[in-house]
């Protein structure tokens, strides 16, 4: 994996693998302040869950969804806005 950060939350992550197919090869991540929202109108609409909010170790909460083309969306909401990269990474390399 490759992870290019151009300022906070302006990340783009590239991933090889051996086999590439619409549902993997394009993950559009998307930035939201209130997932439980959007998680509801996912319901409401039929929408692919792919994961429902899911608190994740790198400060985020993240709901996946598939659009009718086979495109994954993953909408992020930051947990704790104050804490620092570091900070976030340490936590990440303790429970990865």
């Amino acid at each position: 994996m490759t992870h290019l950060r151009g300022a906070k939350y302006q990340d783009i992550m590239l991933l090889k693998d051996e086999e590439v197919n619409t549902f993997d090869s394009v993950i559009i991540n998307l930035f939201s302040s209130d997932i439980h929202s959007i998680y509801q109108a996912a319901l409401e609409n039929k929408t692919n869950i792919i994961q429902q909010p899911t608190v994740q170790p790198w400060n985020a909460k993240e709901l996946s969804l598939e659009d009718p083309d086979g495109y994954v969306f993953t909408i992020t909401e930051s947990l704790d806005a104050n804490k620092d990269f570091a900070t976030v990474i340490d936590n990440v390399k303790g429970q990865l």
